[in-house]
C-alpha cells in the first residue's frame, strides 16, 4: 500500500478511536483533543482537501459527543462546554499552524529549484563566455588535425597506386582515423562545454571527466607556452553528477591556472591529479605562478571577484556552487613552493 493511502487509512482509524474512547467516557474528560494527532496525521497526505475534511469530521464528532452522551454526574454544564471549546480550539489551531507550515516548505521548495535553475542559467552564460575565448583557439586546433587529415589522404592516395606501398599505405590511413577522432573529441568537449539543458546525473569516472576538460584547455596551454601535465589515479571508485557541470569546474580550475602562470618568467607549469581518500574522490589543480596574494584565499570565490582584465568574476563562484550541489567541497591555497593550489573532492557513489 502506498504511503500516501496508507497515512490517510491511519488518520481516519485514529478518528474512529477517538470518537468510540469519547463516547464511553464522561463528558468532563477532554477525551477529544487527541482528534489533533489525527489532523497531524492527514497533514501528511498530499491532497489539499484532506486535512481540513479531517478537521472539519473531528469538530463535528467533538460537539456529537454532547447531543449522544447526555450529562451525568456532577459535572457542571459550563465546564463541559469549555472542555469541548478548548478541544475545538486545538483541531482548528493544529490544522492552522500544520497548513501554513506545508505553504512554507512549498514555498522553500520552490525556491531551492528555482535558486537551481537560476545556477544553471548562470553556468551556461559563463561556458558560453569561456568558449567565447576559446572559440579562435578551437578553430586553430580543429584545422590542424583536418589538414592532417588531407595530407595523408593525398599520401594514401599517392600510395595506392602502388601495391608495393601497402605498409605505408596502412599506416597513413591510421593517422587519418587518429587525426579525424581527434576532431572529433575537441568538437565534442566544446559542445558538451556549450550545451545547455536540465542537469543529467549519472555515475561518473573523474578521470574521464578530467581529460575532457584537459583536451579543451590544452590549445590556451599551447599558446601561453604553459606546460599541463596530469596525474591519474587508477582505479577511482565512481561519483554521481552532471558530467558537463564537473567538466566546467575542472576547466575553470585549468583556464584560472593557465592565465596565472601567462606572465610568469620561466617554467610554466599547471598540473592536475585525481586521488581518493575516505569515499571521497579528490581533483586537484596546481600552478607556478604568483599565487594569491596575503588576502585571505578564500576571496578568490567571491562572485564578481577577478584580477583578470575582463574577467567576468562568476567562474569560481559557479565552480565552488556546482561542487557544492554534488555534495563536495571547493577551496584554496598558497603553494609553499610557490603557486596556487585548487582542490575539490566528491562523494564516492555508494549505489553499487
Amino acid at each position: 500500500m502506498p504511503a500516501a493511502p496508507r497515512v490517510a487509512a491511519l488518520a481516519l482509524g485514529l478518528v474512529l478511536a477517538v470518537f468510540i474512547t469519547d463516547l464511553n467516557l464522561p463528558l468532563g474528560v477532554a477525551a477529544a483533543v487527541p482528534y489533533t494527532f489525527a489532523v497531524l496525521l492527514a497533514l501528511r497526505v498530499p491532497v489539499p482537501w484532506f486535512a481540513p475534511a479531517i478537521a472539519a469530521l473531528c469538530g463535528v464528532l467533538t460537539v456529537a459527543k454532547l447531543h449522544l452522551h447526555p450529562e451525568r454526574g456532577t459535572t457542571e454544564y459550563w465546564k463541559v462546554l469549555v472542555n469541548r471549546a478548548l478541544a475545538l480550539f486545538s483541531i482548528g489551531m493544529t490544522l492552522f499552524l500544520g497548513v501554513l507550515r506545508r505553504r512554507a516548505e512549498d514555498a522553500r521548495r520552490r525556491a531551492e529549484e528555482e535558486t537551481r535553475e537560476h545556477l544553471a542559467a548562470l553556468a551556461h552564460l559563463d561556458r558560453l563566455h569561456s568558449a567565447g575565448q576559446l572559440a579562435t583557439g578551437l578553430a586553430h586546433e580543429v584545422n590542424q588535425p583536418l589538414a592532417a587529415i588531407g595530407l595523408q589522404a593525398e599520401v594514401a592516395v599517392r600510395l595506392a597506386a602502388e601495391t608495393a606501398h601497402g605498409p605505408a599505405l596502412a599506416a597513413c590511413l591510421e593517422e587519418i582515423a587518429a587525426q579525424s577522432h581527434r576532431a572529433g573529441e575537441i568538437v565534442n568537449s566544446l559542445r558538451r562545454m556549450t550545451a545547455r539543458g536540465h542537469p543529467a546525473p549519472a555515475a561518473l569516472d573523474v578521470n574521464e571527466v578530467v581529460v575532457g576538460a584537459v583536451r579543451v584547455v590544452e590549445w590556451e596551454a599551447r599558446r601561453a607556452g604553459a606546460a599541463v601535465s596530469v596525474q591519474l589515479k587508477e582505479p577511482l571508485p565512481p561519483v554521481w553528477g552532471d558530467r558537463v557541470q564537473l567538466e566546467q569546474v575542472v576547466f575553470n580550475l585549468l583556464m584560472n591556472a593557465v592565465q596565472a602562470v601567462t606572465e610568469q618568467a620561466g617554467p610554466r607549469d599547471v598540473r592536475v591529479e585525481t586521488g581518493a581518500a575516505a569515499d571521497v574522490v579528490i581533483v586537484t589543480v596546481r600552478d607556478n605562478g604568483p599565487g594569491l596574494g596575503d588576502d585571505d584565499p578564500d576571496r578568490v570565490f567571491e562572485r564578481f571577484y577577478t584580477t583578470k582584465p575582463g574577467g567576468m568574476g562568476v567562474g569560481l563562484s559557479i565552480s565552488r556552487a556546482v561542487v557544492e550541489g554534488h555534495g563536495g567541497k571547493l577551496w584554496a591555497a598558497n603553494d609553499p613552493a610557490g603557486g596556487a593550489v585548487f582542490s575539490f573532492h566528491l562523494p564516492a557513489d555508494q549505489r553499487n
